[in-house]
């Protein structure tokens, strides 16, 4: 891929808002459904990350090699790329997180129903769907930047961000917080 062709980024960007539309389409999924296209979008979303970071290393190493060939535009769409690497990872845990969603579904199905189980399933329930909308938001939001980052690859020359605002932006986005661990089930049927 070439970085600094704004056509490409705008590629990414359309594969980016699939995937957020794949996502988001796996939230409404019939219950014996879900479990597959989970694993479908996990898959995807693995692949899509893994493109992202050969294009980003890929041109790291170019960089390297051939300092003199670096462009303003090359670098804006290298850092780019790079960018969406953050929200595509975050929604790649969202999606883990649905998945530990599912098993506690799986978990709470073996017990005896009751009120509390019942409120317990409901619960995780609401809490899986939205987890499959937040990860389908981060990746809507970030093929939003990269629509935006490929009209703009080609601009005159801005005043660049300076190292803080290039360190801010790269630690700002943190995995969500570890979800607590269950105790053992303990079913009674």
């Amino acid at each position: 891929m070439d970085l600094d062709n704004p056509a490409h980024l705008r590629v990414l960007a359309t594969r980016l808002r699939d995937r957020a539309r794949a996502v988001a389409a796996a939230a409404s999924a019939p219950a014996g459904y879900l479990q597959s296209r989970l694993g479908d979008e996990t898959s995807n979303l693995a692949d899509l990350l893994a493109d992202l970071t050969y294009e980003v290393t890929g041109q790291l190493d170019e960089a390297a090699r051939r300092p003199h060939r670096q462009t303003r535009e090359l670098r804006r769409g290298t850092a780019a790329v790079a960018r969406a690497a953050i929200p595509v990872g975050l929604a790649l845990a969202g999606l883990g997180q649905a998945v530990a969603q599912l098993g506690a579904l799986h978990t709470l199905d073996a017990y005896e129903p009751s009120d509390e189980q019942q409120a317990a399933v409901h619960h995780t329930h609401h809490g899986l769907e939205q987890t499959l909308r937040d990860a389908s938001a981060q990746l809507a939001a970030s093929a939003e930047r990269m629509s935006h980052d490929a009209d703009h690859v080609d601009d005159r020359p801005r005043r660049p961000p300076t190292p803080s605002e290039i360190a801010a932006h790269a630690t700002a986005s943190t995995l969500p917080p570890a979800p607590p661990t269950p105790s053992e089930p303990n079913p009674t049927r």
